[in-house]
Order: structure tokens, then sequence, then C-alpha cells
């Protein structure tokens, strides 16, 4: 019997399984997950034991030197795991595997020329204790609906029979879904398993631990990138010794040691959030699903605006649709108003939007100003028509390029001159658009020097504390307007908010992604369900250039359907996904020229093997980074695993100098 070993340092050249020879004392004691000394070349190195063979790959095995933590770290089942992210995903196995090591594990490899062994079990390493807490009391739940009681029903016998089912989940804002998420773990854990919440965002989950706490008391593990590294380590060491059932963190808790998993939670499963950006570049929804069939569990993804491809997998039986149609007690949506913007000059706030905000102050309530932060990409509109400048082949906005003063589409590299008068109607108001949240608070401060306002955005909770210390302060009555980004259109619930403001509604619609008109359909709909969730009535102004939008128009009357099947027409024209997938390689370099023959050539290469659906190579949206140029190829087919399996044959073959780096990103989301 040889150990698999796997080398804590990663590279190219060295990740993969080194066998090794196991000494006598240490015959049956070690496992899977153990941490391990072993001679590498003249070197010692930490490496972990990821598995056993009969036999080993080369003749002469060196031996295994010493164990170096006294308990496994990982399971049998989190090396699958990892495995399964690193060829999907196409990344190291090792930058895979580390992440579902405890919190600090890399941080004591430094100590690898002592031993590390403990008397005392450490609370991040994994146990097999059973767990001290067999009973568990749930503190007042309330009395389900009907849409709930039978989205309850169909959950709890997906758990009962041990199935890795996959329900959407799929309500209008205030519709009850949290209530749905807890009254399915209570079943979980009456059944002796334990369940896993995921949130988009961690300024989210204050507001969930709240909810949580108040039903489950002390049985949940909180885990997110904002806790220091104590407060990691103790929460992965509640979960790994089965103290903490619940895990509730954003995404990378799905990686939490959770034991006799039952339930995965994916609340608002359409946010991008879930997407990590680096390697390895997982999707925590696809990551929850590898577990469900693992672990034999149910799947719920949640939302009131799911992602286009969630809800055609519900529509064609993939995953099995929970309808919740109406708001709690009845609650009646807000209404949504729009304002056209096309003549209103050159001002953010509309005489309407104003004439609303005047009177929401006077009444002593609160409002929320949106803005769309990632709106910052200069896109050109005709001021008079609301025409954009569309590629003539992806059915994308082009990007001004101020540089050239020209227009080019970032997906296929169309370029023309920009017009000097509108396609469509002639007018030479031509214009460029873009604003941001500090103009907005200016222009309110003018107009309302006595409000109190508080803006919420990345800029200013860096400056200004915490998101916790942002939402309490609005909460508890401190401000009376508020302006954000995306940020405020998830899961804020406050009573007195009777009115939100969508500032200018075209500033996600016109970035070159083909997801942009989902991504601002949702970002409407989640920010309008901010508005009247409590005794008081709400209203929604939304401010655009494009009132006969089809977006617009579905957004308005909260209609997800309607505005589903309009753009699935387009994905299917376009193949985009769900009827297609994706590969994105983005190249980037100090040097431009560099960057374009590397782009090129990995363009060829690609091509011969995989034939068509090979876009690009073109610059990326934002063609320099970081003082690095960035180009982009894209791929598009049915076969995501001929494109996987294309894209590594070409890595290993190509020639890319050491100064170039390719990202490979599969079912990339962001696109830009």
């Amino acid at each position: 019997m040889f150990a698999e070993v796997i080398l804590s340092k990663v590279s190219r050249g060295i990740d993969k399984i080194f066998h090794y020879s196991i000494p006598d004392e240490f015959e049956g004691k070690l496992r899977v997950g153990h941490q391990v000394l072993i001679p590498f070349g003249k070197r010692r190195e930490i490496g972990y034991v990821v598995g056993f063979v009969e036999k080993a790959e080369v003749k002469r095995v060196k031996d295994i030197l010493r164990i170096t933590a006294e308990h496994p770290i990982f399971t049998e089942k989190q090396v699958k795991l990892a495995r399964w992210m690193a060829d999907y995903y196409n990344s190291f196995f090792l930058t895979a595997l580390r992440l579902v090591m405890p919190p600090g594990t890399a941080r004591r490899e430094s100590r690898k020329s002592k031993a590390v062994s403990s008397k005392k079990k450490s609370k991040d390493q994994l146990s097999t204790d059973n767990s001290r807490l067999t009973t568990y009391q749930i503190r007042n739940p309330l009395s389900p609906t009907d849409d709930q009681k039978k989205a309850l029903e169909a959950i709890k016998a997906a758990v009962d029979q041990n199935k890795p089912e996959k329900f959407l989940l799929y309500g209008i804002t205030g519709s009850g879904k949290t209530e749905v998420y807890m009254q399915a773990i209570a079943h979980v854990l009456d059944k002796g398993k334990g369940a896993i919440v995921l949130v988009p965002e961690i300024s989210l989950t204050p507001q969930l631990i709240q909810r949580f706490s108040g039903r489950f008391g002390d049985h949940i593990a909180v885990l997110h990138s904002h806790l220091t590294q104590k407060q990691r380590v103790e929460e992965w060491g509640r979960v790994a010794s089965g103290e903490a059932r619940i895990i509730l963190g954003a995404r990378s808790a799905v990686f939490a040691p959770a034991r006799k998993l039952g339930l995965i939670v994916v609340d608002e499963e359409f946010e991008t959030t879930y997407k990590q950006d680096k390697s390895p570049r997982y999707h925590a929804r696809e990551v929850a699903f590898y577990l469900a069939d693992q672990h034999q569990a149910a799947v719920i993804l949640g939302s009131a605006t799911p992602s286009i491809e969630t809800y055609y997998h519900a529509e064609n039986g993939r995953y099995k649709k929970l309808i919740l149609s109406r708001r709690i007690d009845d609650r009646p949506l807000p209404p949504v108003e729009v304002v056209d913007m096309r003549k209103k000059g050159n001002y953010l706030l509309s005489q309407r939007l104003r004439e609303e905000l005047r009177q929401t102050l006077e009444k002593g309530e609160q409002a929320i100003l949106f803005i769309n932060r990632r709106g910052f990409f200069t896109f050109v509109m005709c001021r008079g028509c609301g025409y954009t400048i569309e590629c003539p082949h992806c059915a994308i906005s082009l990007s001004y390029h101020s540089a050239e003063r020209k227009v080019r589409c970032n997906r296929c590299d169309y370029t023309a001159e920009t017009p000097s008068s509108c396609p469509r109607c002639n007018s030479s108001t031509i214009g460029y658009y873009g604003i941001g949240t500090q103009r907005i608070e200016k222009e309110v401060a003018d107009i309302f020097p006595s409000a109190r306002i508080l803006r919420y955005d990345r800029d200013a909770v860096s400056k200004g504390g915490s998101h916790e210390a942002f939402f309490a302060a609005f909460a508890e009555g401190k401000a009376d307007v508020l302006i954000g980004t995306q940020m405020v259109t998830k899961g804020l619930d406050v009573g007195k908010v009777t009115l939100v403001g969508v500032v200018s509604a075209d500033t996600a619609l016109h970035l070159p992604d083909f997801r942009s008109a989902e991504h601002t359909f949702q970002l409407l709909t989640q920010v309008a369900g901010r508005a009247g969730r409590h005794h008081l009535p709400g209203k929604v102004i939304i401010q655009t250039h494009q009132p006969d939008s089809y977006v617009i128009k579905t957004a308005v009357n909260h209609d997800y359907e309607a505005f589903y099947r309009e753009e699935i027409k387009h994905r299917r024209e376009l193949n985009y996904p769900p009827f297609n997938q994706l590969v994105s390689l983005t190249i980037t370099g100090p040097e431009i020229q560099k960057v374009i023959k590397i782009s090129e050539d990995l363009e060829k290469l690609i091509r011969k093997r995989l034939g068509d659906g090979v876009l690009g190579p073109a610059p990326a949206v934002i063609p320099r980074l970081r003082g690095e140029w960035r180009y982009r190829i894209l791929l598009k087919g049915e076969d995501l695993d001929k494109m996987r399996g294309v894209v590594v044959m070409t890595l290993e073959r190509a020639v890319v100098p050491s100064d170039i780096k390719v990202s490979v990103d599969v079912d990339p989301v962001n696109m830009l």
C-alpha cells in the first residue's frame, strides 16, 4: 500500500500526485486528509494524503517522514469535490483542495520542519465524535401559507427519501421564502442532518443571522470573509465537531465540513457574486449541486427573479418549480411609475421623483434612491428617441473608446466611427452616459438641505464603517434617504421605506454583455421590492430613457414570466446560455503586441481543434487593467467537455512567455 500525496506548493510542473511508502509505525494510523512531512528531491516539504494505491508509479519510492497533524483536515468526499472542481474549472488540484481545508492551514505549513502534533484536539481539525446536541428547540415557527405548505411538503419528501432533488423556490419579493428555508431546515435537523444556507452578499448575513438565531438559537455557524482568522477557525471547528448543524454565509461557506448534509439553500441564486473571480473560478450553485449528489441532499434555489438558465431548467423539468405567488398577508406589490427622461434636461432627479421624495420626507417616512454602480462604462445613446448604438453581429451595445473616438464591440471586435447623428431618427442629440452615487447625493442635498442622507456604496462603507453599521443606522431611522448601489437591492427590510427611486434604469441595460437585460430586470425588480414591505403602502419611480423597452415594461408590472418569454427568444437566436455553454480565455500582459500575438496563436490552435464557435480574440471591455493589457477569446458550443478538453490540450502544448497570463473561466458570469 502506498500513499498518494500532493505537495503544499503548487506550480504547473508539480501539480500532480506523488507516491510515498508508509513506514510500519504509521500503518493503521495514516488516513486521507492527513498532513505529512515528505522528502522531495533534496528538500523536505509538507504534503497532504489524498488517497492510497496498491502499486506505485515509480520503482524507488521514498518513505513518509512524519505525520504533522494529529487528525485529518479533510475527508475523501472533499478530495473528490476538489478533483471535480480542478477538472471542471481548469485549476490546480491543490488550489481547489485548499478551499476545503480549515482556515489558517497554509500559515501552519511554514512549520514544515517541525512535528506539529498536539495532545489536545484542535477545533479546526475534523472530528468523528458524535454530536453533543441531539435535540433542537425550534423557536416561534410561523403558520405557513398554502403556497408555503405545498413547497415544504415537496422539500420534506425529498429530505425524507434522501433524494438529491433540485428545487426552484420562485416567489415574489416579500412572499416568505426565508420562512420556507427555516421550516425546511427545522425538518432537516429533526432528521439528524445539517444544512448550508448561502447568501450572495456579506452585508445580508447580519439580517439573516438575527432571524435564524431567533429560530434556532446557537446551532448556527457563520462563515464569511469579514470574520477575523480566530473567528473563522472557531466557526469552522463548531461545524467540524457537529456542534453547529446550520452553516450560514457567503459563497465560500459551501466548503464548510458539514456533517450528514441534508439541505443546501442558495438564496437569490441569480446573483453574480456566487461566481468566484479567481482560480478555481467556481460557481457556488454548481458546487452545491455536486455536494447534494455526494450527500444525497436537497437543494433549494430561491429567488423572485431567477437566472434565465435556472428558470429554463425548471420549465423543462430538470429542477422542480415551487411557487409562492403572494406576499405575506396579501400585501400588494408597490405600484411602479415610469418617468421618461428623454426630454427632462440635464439633471438626475425628475420633477416627479422630487415631488414624491418631498412628500415622503414630510410624512417622516424613508426613501431609497438606487443607481447601478457598474454603469461607469460609457455608452452612446440618442437623447431624442433613446436609441443605443449596438453591434450588428452580437446584439449588445457598443462601447465608446475615447482615445480612438470610435465605438467597438468587445465580443467580436466590430469597430465603427462614432455617429454624429442618430441612425434611427437622424437627431444630432447624441449623448454619452454614466453617473454615480456622489452626484446623486449632491443633488438631493441641494434640493432638500434638511434631509439626512446616507450614501451606501463600497467607497462609503470602507470609510464609514461596516455594512452592519450602515443598515442599522438606516433601519433605526437615523437617515431619511439611502442612496446606494446594488447592495441596497438585496434583502433590506425596513418598515418605513415607502419610496424607491431608480435614478437611471439604463446604466446596466447598455453594458456589452448578453446578460445586461437580465441583470437590469433583476435589479429593478429587487429594488422595487424594498418598498411597502410592512404596514405602510409603497411606491416606486423608475427613471429611464427607454420606457418602451420590454425590460422596463415587464419590470413595471412585476412580471418575470413575461420578461423570461421575451429574453429566452434572444438567447435562442444568438445561441447563448442556456442553449449553449461558454468558456472564456483572458490573455493579459504588460506588452500589448505580445498579448495580441499570443492571443492570435491560441485562437488558431483552438479553432484548428474545435472548428466553429470561437469568437475573438478581441480587446476586453477594460482593455488595460492594473498596468496590464487584456484580450479575450470566447468559446461557445453545446459540448462543454470537448471545449474544456481543447483548452487544456492547447495550453499544455502552447509556448506562453512567463510574463503572459492565460486565465480560463468555464461558464463565465462576468463578461466584462
